[in-house]
C-alpha cells in the first residue's frame, strides 16, 4: 500500500472505468444485451481510504476443499486458503479467502451492513486479493473500494457462490460497488 492518495483514487477511477466499458460493451457482459443500450454505469461509494486497510494474512495449515452454496444450482468448490485478520474502526475483523483453480488471487466473499440495508447486492460482494510474496502474519492489502458484484447481480442466469456466515462483516463498507440509487 505504498500508492500516493492521488495515484490510488486514480487508479481505483480508471478501474471502475473499464468496468463499466466492459459491461455496457463487451460479448461477455453479465448485462443484457437488449439493456445495454441504457446502461449508464455502476453505482459506487465515494472512495474512501479508511477501507483501504492492512490484513494479517494467515495461510490455512490444512488447506480444504470446502463447498459454498450458490445462488441457484449446485454448490461451488472452492479451497479455504487463508484467513485476513483487520481492524475497520474500533473493531477487529476477520475474514476467509479461498483459492479457486487456476487462479493467482484469493476470493474473499463477504457480506456487511450494507447487504442487509440493501445498500449494496442481496447476497453479498466479493473482493479480489493477491497473497504474492506473503506468508504466515504477513500483511496484505485489502481494498475495499475495490469491493464488487457477483455477474448474478444483473441477471437470473447466472450462478453465483454465496459468502459463508462467518464471512460477514458486522460493519457498513461503505466502499466499492453499491446497488442503491446514492
Amino acid at each position: 500500500m505504498t500508492d500516493t492518495d492521488d495515484a490510488w483514487q486514480a487508479r481505483i477511477a480508471a478501474h471502475r472505468a473499464d468496468k463499466d466499458e466492459f459491461l455496457a460493451t463487451h460479448d461477455q457482459s453479465p448485462i443484457p444485451p437488449a439493456d445495454r443500450g441504457a446502461f449508464d454505469g455502476l453505482r459506487y461509494f465515494d472512495i474512501d481510504a479508511s477501507f483501504r486497510v492492512a490484513a494479517r494474512y494467515q495461510p490455512a495449515r490444512d488447506p480444504e476443499a470446502v463447498e459454498l452454496e450458490t445462488t441457484r444450482g449446485p454448490p461451488a468448490e472452492y479451497t479455504r486458503a487463508a484467513v485476513l485478520g483487520f481492524d475497520l474502526g474500533d473493531s477487529h475483523h476477520t475474514l476467509t479467502a479461498f483459492r479457486v483453480e487456476g487462479e493467482s488471487s484469493l476470493f474473499v466473499p463477504f457480506t456487511d451492513e450494507t447487504t442487509d440495508d440493501g445498500r449494496t447486492y442481496e447476497h453479498g460482494r466479493y473482493l479480489d486479493v493477491d497473497p504474492a510474496g506473503a506468508d504466515g502474519g504477513d500483511e496484505v492489502a485489502l481494498d475495499f473500494n475495490l469491493a464488487y458484484n457477483p455477474f448474478c447481480a444483473y441477471g437470473g442466469s447466472f450462478s453465483c457462490a454465496l459468502p459463508p456466515a462467518d464471512n460477514h462483516v458486522p460493519a457498513a463498507i461503505t466502499a466499492g460497488e453499491r446497488v442503491d440509487a446514492d
